[in-house]
């Protein structure tokens, strides 16, 4: 059973005019530095601990990945870490930047 449910990127960018939520990129580090979507926090093996631990977790949080396979496993592992709301974003960050260039 899924305890995430996926997300489409103009529903993210809505939630994100809407208000606070938290976005969590899962890319490699080269990959995030060289863009990523404003206000979206780098999640590593190194510092999931650490993410989970500080994040408000009353807040939606979206999944973000390449193209929105490998977020949805990490969206399943974090919708059991006491998050409310999680959300695996279709398309990943490789569509996003196709439909939201300036806010990449």
């Amino acid at each position: 059973m899924s305890l995430f449910k996926r997300i489409s990127i103009s529903e993210v960018h809505q939630m994100m005019e809407q208000g606070a939520i938290n976005i969590a990129d899962i890319r490699d580090v080269n990959s995030f530095q060289m863009g990523h979507i404003e206000g979206a926090q780098h999640v590593t093996n190194d510092n999931l601990g650490n993410y989970i631990e500080q994040s408000d977790k009353s807040l939606p949080l979206v999944v973000v990945c390449y193209h929105g396979n490998s977020s949805q496993p990490a969206a399943q592992f974090l919708a059991g870490q006491g998050f409310d709301e999680v959300y695996s974003m279709d398309g990943g960050f490789e569509a996003w930047k196709l439909q939201y260039p300036s806010v990449s």
